[in-house]
């Protein structure tokens, strides 16, 4: 599991123009959303790291 955080709640954007994972946020009024390493690395735009297994 990952945090995924923003500074201010206003850098998530209008609601027309955000994911689904920033309504979510904006919702419940909260600057951080625990996900799974994958869903973090598609939030940023990037390739999932492959988990650490030992």
């Amino acid at each position: 599991m990952e945090v995924h955080h923003v500074a201010k709640l206003a850098d998530l954007g209008r609601p027309v123009d955000r994911p689904p994972w920033a309504d979510l946020m904006a919702v419940r009024h909260r600057k951080a959303l625990v996900v799974c390493g994958t869903c973090h690395a598609g939030i940023h735009g990037r390739k999932p790291v492959p988990a650490f297994t030992e």
